[in-house]
């Protein structure tokens, strides 16, 4: 019997969960002694870039950066953090680390001077997942941000003839509830800084390097403290993916306090084989709340078509993870906006993965 085996889920209840399926997760999540609810959800920028990565000459990038905004209108930004609101409100959690929070921009591109006007702001996905929230009667405030890649006003042609320039500004985040009793609930100390380990994108326009970050805050809730850690480790490179890992275990989680990191890791934990990054965090002691509640269930997050329109779920790994360091035991674990009843009136997913939410304790430190 493990340390904390007294406040893990029991046996009837996971259960249960099992044959019940998310709606039963969802409800179970409030049940329990824990009462420290966290979640990661990528809320996804609406697009994969597949065919900005696939391109090789500059006419075919040009029409691939049409198509990339194309497919962000498609995927209705707005709309989908209205569902994807509901489904922070349905977990309730008291943080939340959130992913791919993107700017869109656009505005005019004179084909005969090859420059690109001013643009202007189309989409901003915190904001709206922000107005969303409190339209439906949510309080949470924006504790940290940090801005990961931000790439410049960038020629784009949409067939047959339409020239825009686009620019995208990609954000992390962590959200923190402002309703508590603080009392109960507070927080501080944010922090946030980019990884040293940078992918760097080849196009036939340049170089482009993709910088991923890291936010932290430290809080404490019913007079016990904790570090929350957000981030979005590299897709595009299992190296650089594995040595960001290292850099987030050897400054934000280098600390005396119970550490929960939730994040989109880009590193699979399910189905085998397991991600080295993945492995690496399991090495150096960390607990994967999802396999400690679900140790035979793979718990997939990942991911939905491009334009999230598929009709039945294509989730088919697990790279969203709670993970914790520390005095701190997992109580509950569910999956949200991995079901059917989450979609947008318009049919569409409310991202690309589905967000994870935990019930934890934050263990007092023996004195």
């Amino acid at each position: 019997m493990t340390k904390y085996s007294a406040v893990l889920i029991t046996p009837m209840i996971a259960l249960l969960v099992w044959l019940m399926g998310p709606a039963a997760a969802a409800a179970q999540l409030s049940q329990g002694k824990g009462d420290l609810r966290v979640m990661t959800y990528n809320v996804d920028e609406g697009t994969d870039y597949l065919e900005v990565a696939a391109a090789t000459n500059l006419t075919q990038f040009l029409i691939a950066v049409g198509q990339t905004i194309s497919q962000v209108r498609a995927t209705n930004p707005p709309e989908r953090m209205e569902a994807l609101a509901a489904q922070i409100i349905a977990a309730a959690p008291t943080l939340v680390s959130l992913q791919e929070l993107d700017q869109w921009f656009t505005g005019p591109f004179d084909p005969i001077t090859q420059t690109c006007g001013p643009v202007t702001l189309e989409f901003d996905l915190l904001q709206e997942l922000l107005n969303a929230l409190v339209a439906q009667g949510a309080s949470y405030e924006v504790a940290v941000q940090a801005r990961q890649f931000a790439f410049p006003p960038i020629p784009g042609l949409i067939l047959p003839g339409t020239f825009l320039c686009v620019q995208v500004i990609n954000h992390v985040a962590i959200l923190a509830r402002a309703d508590l009793n603080p009392g109960k609930f507070q927080w501080g100390n944010p922090q946030s800084a980019q990884y040293v380990n940078v992918l760097t994108i080849h196009t036939p326009v340049g170089d482009v390097p993709e910088p991923r970050a890291w936010v932290s805050v430290d809080a404490n809730l019913n007079g016990t403290a904790f570090r929350m850690i957000g981030t979005h480790l590299d897709s595009g490179d299992p190296v650089i993916r594995r040595l960001q890992g290292g850099e987030l275990r050897a400054v934000p989680a280098d600390t005396p306090l119970p550490v929960i990191i939730a994040m989109d890791s880009n590193a699979r934990a399910a189905p085998p084989p397991q991600d080295r990054t993945y492995t690496d965090f399991i090495a150096a002691g960390y607990k994967d709340a999802w396999s400690e509640i679900f140790p035979t269930r793979p718990g997939f997050t990942c991911c939905q078509a491009q334009l999230v329109n598929n009709l039945t779920s294509q989730l088919t790994e697990r790279i969203d993870l709670i993970l914790t360091s520390g005095e701190i035991g997992a109580q509950n674990i569910s999956l949200f906006g991995s079901d059917q009843s989450s979609k947008t009136p318009d049919g569409l997913w409310p991202s690309d993965h589905a967000g994870v939410a935990a019930q934890l304790i934050v263990h007092k430190a023996a004195r």
